[in-house]
Formats: structure tokens, sequence, C-alpha cells
């Protein structure tokens, strides 16, 4: 394909690890939205950050609970969730809507709302369900607020929208945090998981693949033109951009989420396009070959074989983007320096 035999392998390797990775990425997915680990996640850090107990009116019914247990169930954020349970995502408007008027309320009267910034500060000032750390903090963020409006000499805004923004970048920075710990607690994980028993149910030896396709002419074309291909495919492009987005809590992230998990049989036509794409370029599975080998020459055999299959599980943990932009790069070397004319010129004399 490309004229270099060593390229076309590299690029076959690499579309390899990025078909893998998709399978992988895939089926964690599937667990991920399974067991509702973002939900849980987020509900986590409500609960804990907002512990204290809230004040309730003094005709109401309802048990006792933590400030973080009512923003859970508040009607601005709980959309279709259980009663007690978080969902995947929590958009900062609603959520600062929840939270201000859970610190605003007054049970003496229940109706009275803060309609300016001082009213805000004082109600802060007063509130005892609020950690006090945090406390302060949305004090300053008030404070900031008022100041701000002061200082502007066209007002396009108020005070109390400047205190929202302020709380609402508050939350996102917090929501990064948040995604972070979901990334090494159950993402990584998992991806490891799924990376291990996707390589020895397949036996996607590197270090075989690798030797198969230099010995191989004919498949490492073959795998090189789909390699070269996929650059182009607009359903890979388009899966690849949901890959990047769908990991985290934010806005964006959420969206991209609601796309990549809104079908399980989605994600099993994916794995099964995936394996496809890879059976069709090379032989996987374990063969009585493996047997052979290993019966030949046990210790060799098994460190090689260890080798690459661990070589392969730490290149699906890469994921499908990593592998997918470096094939892209491959096929832009392929592709560039200017083609040789027709012929070459004879020089006139």
């Amino acid at each position: 394909m490309s004229g270099f035999p060593i390229l076309d392998l590299v690029a076959g390797l690499i579309f390899i690890y990025f078909l893998l990775s998709i399978i992988c990425s895939s089926a964690v997915e599937i667990m991920l939205t399974a067991s509702k680990v973002r939900a849980k996640v987020l509900a986590h850090w409500l609960t804990s950050i907002f512990n204290k107990p809230i004040t309730l009116p003094k005709d109401s019914k309802s048990q006792p609970k933590t400030l973080g247990e009512a923003l859970l169930d508040h009607c601005t954020v709980t959309a279709l969730s259980d009663k007690g349970k978080s969902n995947s995502y929590l958009d900062a408007k609603n959520f600062v809507t929840a939270l201000l008027e859970k610190v605003t309320f007054d049970p003496a009267n229940p109706t009275a709302v803060a309609a300016s910034i001082d009213e805000y500060i004082t109600a802060i000032s007063k509130t005892d369900i609020l950690p006090g750390e945090l406390q302060r903090v949305f004090l300053i963020y008030a404070n900031e607020a008022k100041d701000s409006l002061a200082d502007l000499t066209g007002k396009t805004t108020n005070g109390i929208q400047l205190f929202r923004n302020k709380i609402e970048a508050w939350y996102d920075s917090s929501m990064d945090r948040v995604s972070g710990a979901l990334k090494t607690k159950y993402s990584r994980p998992f991806t490891f998981i799924m990376a291990t028993v996707i390589t020895l149910v397949l036996n996607a030896d590197s270090i075989s693949i690798s030797q198969y396709l230099y010995s191989n002419p004919e498949a490492r074309v073959k795998l090189a033109g789909q390699a070269y291909d996929a650059t182009k495919n607009e359903d890979f492009i388009k899966q690849v951009a949901q890959l990047k987005k769908a990991s985290g809590l934010d806005k964006e992230d959420s969206l991209a989420l609601l796309h990549f998990t809104d079908s399980i049989n989605t994600k099993f036509a994916d794995i099964g396009r995936a394996k496809a794409a890879l059976e069709t370029a090379l032989p996987l599975g374990w063969q009585k070959a493996d047997v052979q080998k290993f019966c030949a020459h046990p210790g060799a055999y098994t460190l090689t074989k260890l080798a690459g299959l661990v070589a392969t599980i730490l290149a699906i943990m890469m994921g499908a983007p990593f592998w997918f932009d470096v094939l892209n790069k491959i096929a832009n070397l392929r592709g560039s320096g200017k083609k040789p004319e027709g012929g070459a010129k004879e020089k006139t004399t």
C-alpha cells in the first residue's frame, strides 16, 4: 500500500489496537451504565460535602435529612431519578438554584425569597446547613459579586447573577475533580479488566500478530488498506469523538454520554463490527499450534506469549482515540510528499 512494508505493518498493528480498544471501551461503558457508577459517585460527593442537617417546616412530615440528601430530591435536579438517588449528571444552573433555595429558606416565612445580593449575604451568614469553609467561600463570592457590580459602568447584569456565576464555576471545577476520581476509581480498573479479558479470549498477542503480518504480505497489505480507510470512515470518526467526551460529569460529557449509551444493543453492535473487522484481517483465538509450541518449548513460549499479551493489554489501555490519532498521523505521513511524475525526462544535449 505505502511502498514501505514496515509502515504498513505498523499501521495494521495500530488498527488492531484501535479495534480492540473500541471493543474494550464499549464493554466498559456497558458496565458503567448498568452499575450506574456515575450517579453513585455524584451522590456520594453531594452527601459527603453537604452533610449538615437542614431545617424543615414545622408542618413537614418528612424525615430529617442532610442538605446533600435534600438536593438529591430537589425538584430542579431530580428528573426521573429515584428518591434519594442522583442522576448521572446535574446541570450547574439547576444545582445552584436548588442549593440557594435551601440555603435561603426561612421556616418562619416559607414563601419569602432573597431578592438582592445583600439578602443573599445575610441568609448565607445566618445559615447553619453549610460547612464552615464553604459558607465563607460563598460569602467571599457574594461580596466579590457585589463589588464587581459596583465597579461596572454599563450594568448589563446584576449582583445575583454574578454571584450565581461564581458558584456555577465552583461547581464545574468540582465536577472536574469528581470526574478524575471516577476515572481513577472505576473507569481505569474496568478498562484494565476488560482489556485483559479481551486479550486472553482473542489471544491477541502483539508479537505473534507482528510476526504473522511480517511473513504474510497479502494479509499485511489488506489490513493496512483497512487501516488507512478507517481514518476517513465517518462512523469511526463519530465514535472516537464520543469516546473522547463520554468519560466525565460535565455538561458536554453528559450530552455525549446520552448518545453513547443510548442503547446497550448499539454497544454490542459496535463490538460485533470491530470483532468482524479483526477476524477478516488475521486469525485470532487459541489454536492447536499454541499447544504444540508450548509442549516443544514451554519456557520460551510462555515468556514470549506473556510479553505479547501484556503489550496488547497496555496498548488497549491507551484507548481508541489515542490509536485513531496515531493512525491518522501515519496515514498523513504515507500520503505526504510530491508524487513522482509520469516518467523521467530525458536530458537534451
